[in-house]
């Protein structure tokens, strides 16, 4: 019996963050997804119009071999009105990366287009309570002093599933160009 894709995301995994990402969650009990990777997000929910897997997976093997690998930096903690994230840097390569694949899907906007201006991110924590939020923002950017910047290489998006309530990868697409021509 094949299992059933309840959701589909594509994601920049970020592995150099993981140890923060992890550490910063385990001092806040934020609802953060923690079957899912640190990681920035280029488009979720991901509802792809193709007739199959096969033509999916081309077409995104395609999109991203013609976007050039990149450096990055999470250079400080911000914040959105109910989330704690880290900003990454250079904020314009997400962008582009993000406004690539909604222009190859338009039917597929990023967060369901409920934002006019998507922010890249990485989600540290979120939280209802504003004053709890405020009061973790303080603790946290205390507690991070001389960890940030954190620093690494994009070299590939990931298609991830939800399958039975649960975040599994599924592809990873290289992203092309060569990196020491980019630095």
């Amino acid at each position: 019996m094949d299992s059933v894709v309840e959701e589909r995301a594509l994601f920049v995994l970020v592995p150099e963050a993981e140890a923060f990402v992890r550490s910063f969650r385990a001092e806040c009990e934020g609802l953060i997804d923690d079957d899912i990777p640190a990681h920035i997000t280029i488009n979720v929910p991901f509802v792809p119009d193709l007739n199959s897997e096969s033509d999916l997976e081309e077409t995104l093997d395609d999109l991203f071999s013609g976007i050039a690998a990149f450096p990055f930096a999470l250079t400080e903690i911000r914040r959105f009105p109910n989330v704690l994230y880290l900003a990454p840097e250079p904020e314009e390569r997400f962008k582009e990366l993000i406004a690539a694949v909604f222009d190859r899907f338009p039917e597929s906007p990023p967060y369901e287009g409920q934002f006019d201006n998507v922010i890249p991110h990485l989600s540290l924590v979120y939280l209802e309570d504003s004053e709890e939020l405020n009061a973790q923002s303080d603790t946290q950017a205390a507690a991070t002093g001389g960890l940030l910047p954190i620093t690494g290489k994009i070299t590939n998006v990931w298609l991830l599933e939800k399958v039975a309530g649960e975040w599994r990868k599924r592809k990873s697409f290289q992203l092309g160009g060569d990196l020491s021509s980019d630095a």
